[in-house]
């Protein structure tokens, strides 16, 4: 059976990635671990890449999730927050963890986002948030979407782990709602073998809190 096996993901990590961190642990004086300088770097350079003005880079996908979604519990109150059936435990779970009411839409089979149709009929004065997952690269992201975010004053949440770089309209996707999630899981597009960028954009301008 072992000729059928299929691994999750190839080591993706070298020689001169190890002796990278070989050479940062190897200073005469130790070095900062937690929240260093070259955890600022990263975000000051992410954000550059990504184009995004507020970037936190934390320890996991699990714990951005959570994160966002205390914090749109703080903002705006706990209702009912929209996922699709694709995607991970992680966001699934944080919306839970955060007191919201989770409620499953499901996806098409054009780019595997929201069926827009479903979409609208789930949609009520309870719901906080639409939390969107950009999958196996693939854009989720169209302008009907957008609009019914728009028109019905709800917030949009990306999860990009599985898709650094993709673009709609031609700007990266994470830079279309509240906020945005990076993985950079060992996994994933871009690796640093753990942590997740958490990234912050600005509230929708007819939105009060």
């Amino acid at each position: 059976m072992d000729k059928f096996f299929l691994p999750l993901m190839n080591d993706n990590i070298d020689r001169e990635d190890i002796n990278s961190v070989i050479d940062f642990l190897s200073q005469d004086k130790i070095p900062k671990l937690t929240n260093g300088p070259k955890v600022v770097e990263f975000e000051n350079a992410w954000g550059e890449w990504l184009g995004t003005k507020y970037n936190l880079f934390v320890n996991s996908g699990a714990s951005a999730n959570e994160l966002t979604m205390l914090a749109l519990a703080h903002l705006v109150g706990e209702g009912e927050i929209i996922v699709p059936p694709l995607t991970w435990i992680s966001d699934i779970s944080s919306v839970l963890f955060a007191g919201h009411k989770l409620v499953f839409v499901d996806v098409n089979l054009t780019n595997l986002s929201f069926d827009i149709e479903k979409l609208k009929s789930a949609i009520n004065p309870n719901t906080k948030a639409i939390f969107l997952t950009h999958v196996l690269g693939i854009n989720g992201l169209t302008n009907d979407l957008l609009k019914i975010c728009k028109d019905n004053n709800i917030l949009l949440i990306e999860d990009v782990c599985e898709s650094h770089g993709t673009t709609f309209q031609g700007r990266k996707v994470g830079n279309f709602g509240f906020a945005s999630n990076f993985s950079f899981y060992f996994a994933h597009h871009m690796s640093t073998i753990e942590a997740v960028s958490y990234t912050h954009l600005t509230l929708p301008t007819n939105r009060e809190v």
